[in-house]
């Protein structure tokens, strides 16, 4: 007898024992079965077809007959089905429509299934309703990671049953249910980094309605996680929880790390950046007013000016900062500094200053500003000038003090105030050599043997030269008074652009006229232009329309009264043409029509640029001088700057003409007698 396909494969039962073995009749169990099998049944009645045995709905093995309200439930359930089922009663799971066909398949096989309720736990009599069937649709990131650990993860040891997820929702959480819960994660950070925490400490891969338990324990990542990634803030989507005897993979820890890299926006980079310097610790800075301490018990109680000597010492600073130091520690006030006066003072100091930069910027500037004026050199410039060996000759010529002052103030300024703002700040400080050299003026008793900012000799010089040409002696000079430097060798035209205003300020541009702190810059941008400053000096004075660079024009109209003098003087002249031919080869601009600032500062030979278009004596001297001596000098000894050898020959003649005037006045003297 040939079989149907409602058939399981085994024996068939005869009609007989279908319908005497186990009592039920053909009408009680077509009643009781889904629509779709009545129809089946129907349509075979109607064929005189054999009634057959209905896979999965009779067993084989004896069981109890059907009562009332199993039928009465069966009956229900096929009249109306609940959403998310078919007619069966099957839940319906939609495919993935992302991924291979074995991920597909992997991932419905490890879809949780209905949770049936545990055994022992009370049920109410109401009816529950089903919650309908979740969507088990993800993006394809994450069904890429779901395969990729469902492959590398081993079989779990638990039983099939303990295993089954349900989508039904979960019965009512008891003690023995407590330890085993579902929630749904609705971010995409918890869907990353969901893994279920078994009791053992186990965990495996699983879909978005994870178990999750309370954790009694800190894991720990694996030790590859730790080396890679960043530290994560708490709240962060690397903040992966696992166990120590689960492995992390490294196709999901490098996902995980390169999506953390993305969604942190606060990763933890170490400081570098300490505008007052890098902090000290707190016992340093007790040490340091344990120092102070001693020094105070050791003179009394109390510190005077005078004194201020084993002060120094004990703060760790350089001598001549004494008496600015005293003044903003409040000595003026009483004329000496008690303990708790200058601890005080010196513990605000130390907390919020850490280095020598940001300590002078401190003590100068009396806490007021972040920044240094000239007025604020005042007090330690006049303490090298009452204090240092070096200058013991100049402490009884009073009516000099103030030109030494300020001639080293405007020395500085030109030197270390590269912003040409006035105000000196702790990056333009801490670029400079000013602290190393107010450092070697307490070791150096010759004070002209610090030829930066402090020689007297260099002092001599600038206030020789700017007295010779201040015929009144009001200490300004106008245009024609700077006419006539160094024999008329300026021409006009380049006069009249330094009182302009492109190199000078305040009220004193207004009314044509330098004073002497500017003709100090004047003379070292002179005298010495390879300097930065000289060349930016000058690059100003150039550029007559500010644009920046120095075009062919602007050249052409300073060189045009160089020709006209050096017609005058009967010298046989260079076309402008040819010159600026050799001033391009020498400057070898970037770009071939313009020269930039950039281009005269790469330049070697710059003095010989400037001199070319507004210097007509020193033009003539390149013109006859060997090429090649400037640099047999260079290398016959340490370099010298151009202005340190000028101030070097003319004090040697000034006080030549000084010593052999004061011969002349002994012989008329003595011819008189």
């Amino acid at each position: 007898m040939a079989r149907t396909r409602f058939e399981n494969g085994s024996t068939s039962l005869s009609d007989s024992m279908w319908r005497g073995s186990f009592s039920i009749q053909a009408d009680e169990v077509g009643s009781t079965l889904p629509e779709f099998y009545r129809r089946k049944l129907r349509k075979m009645r109607k064929a005189g077809s054999p009634e057959p045995l209905v896979a999965g709905s009779i067993s084989a093995l004896p069981h109890p007959e059907l009562t009332d309200q199993q039928k009465a439930h069966i009956r229900e359930r096929s009249q109306s089905p609940t959403t998310g089922y078919n007619s069966a009663g099957v839940a319906i799971r939609p495919f993935l429509t992302q991924g291979s066909v074995a991920e597909r398949v992997l991932i419905f096989e490890r879809a949780p299934a209905e949770m049936k309720p545990k055994p022992g736990v009370p049920t109410t009599a109401a009816p529950e309703k089903r919650r309908p069937a979740i969507s088990t649709w993800r993006d394809p990131d994450e069904v890429r990671s779901l395969a990729q650990d469902g492959l590398q993860s081993t079989p779990s040891t638990t039983s099939p049953t303990s295993s089954l997820r349900q989508i039904e929702a979960p019965p009512p959480t008891t003690q023995e249910t407590k330890a085993l819960t579902y929630v749904r994660e609705n971010n995409v950070s918890q869907k990353e980094n969901a893994r279920p925490l078994s009791a053992s400490g186990g965990s495996s891969p699983v879909s978005p309605l994870s178990p999750t338990t309370p954790p009694t324990t800190t894991p720990t990542a694996s030790p590859g996680l730790q080396h890679n990634a960043h530290p994560a803030s708490p709240g962060s989507p690397l903040g992966l929880v696992t166990s120590p005897g689960s492995p992390v993979h490294s196709p999901r820890a490098t996902n995980t790390l390169r999506r953390h890299t993305k969604s942190t926006k606060n990763l933890l980079i170490p400081r570098f950046y300490y505008p007052m310097g890098r902090p000290t610790s707190q016992m340093t800075q007790e040490q340091a007013l344990s120092r102070v301490g001693a020094v105070f018990r050791e003179q009394g109680g109390q510190v005077t000016r005078e004194n201020m000597e084993p002060l120094m010492r004990a703060c760790q600073l350089p001598l001549y900062w004494k008496a600015p130091l005293f003044i903003a520690a409040g000595g003026d006030k009483l004329g000496y500094l008690t303990q708790e006066q200058f601890a005080d003072y010196w513990s605000r100091v130390i907390s919020t200053c850490h280095d020598m930069a940001s300590r002078f910027v401190r003590v100068l500037s009396r806490g007021m500003r972040n920044y240094l004026m000239p007025e604020d050199f005042l007090s330690m410039i006049q303490d090298v000038v009452d204090t240092h060996p070096g200058l013991t000759f100049l402490k009884e010529a009073t009516e000099f003090h103030s030109r030494y002052v300020h001639t080293v103030i405007a020395r500085i300024y030109y030197c270390v105030n590269r912003s040409w703002s006035g105000r000196i700040t702790l990056p333009e400080l801490r670029r400079s050599n000013l602290l190393q050299v107010i450092s070697y003026l307490e070791e150096e008793e010759d004070i002209n043997q610090i030829t930066d900012y402090f020689s007297y000799e260099h002092f001599y010089v600038i206030y020789c030269k700017f007295w010779e040409l201040d015929t009144d002696h009001d200490l300004f000079i106008d245009k024609h008074d700077l006419a006539k430097h160094n024999e008329r060798a300026l021409s006009w035209r380049m006069i009249e652009r330094i009182f302009s205003g492109a190199v000078t300020r305040g009220r004193l541009q207004k009314q044509d006229r330098m004073g002497y702190q500017e003709f100090v810059w004047f003379l070292i941008s002179e005298e010495d232009k390879r300097h930065p400053t000289a060349i930016e000096y000058w690059f100003r004075c150039m550029d007559l329309d500010g644009d920046g660079y120095l075009s062919m024009y602007e050249l052409e109209y300073f060189y045009e009264e160089q020709l006209q003098r050096m017609e005058a003087l009967g010298i046989e002249t260079l076309p402008f043409h040819d010159c600026l031919c050799q001033m391009l080869d020498m400057v070898r601009p970037e770009e071939i029509d313009k020269i930039s600032l950039r281009d005269l500062k790469k330049c070697r030979m710059t003095p010989i640029f400037f001199d070319t278009f507004f210097n007509l004596e020193k033009y003539l001297d390149h013109e006859q001088r060997d090429p090649f001596a400037s640099h047999r000098a260079d290398d016959d000894g340490p370099e010298v700057s151009d202005w340190d050898r000028y101030a070097a020959e003319e004090y040697e003649l000034l006080v030549a003409e000084e010593g052999g005037a004061d011969h002349q006045d002994d012989v008329i003297v003595e011819e008189s007698l």
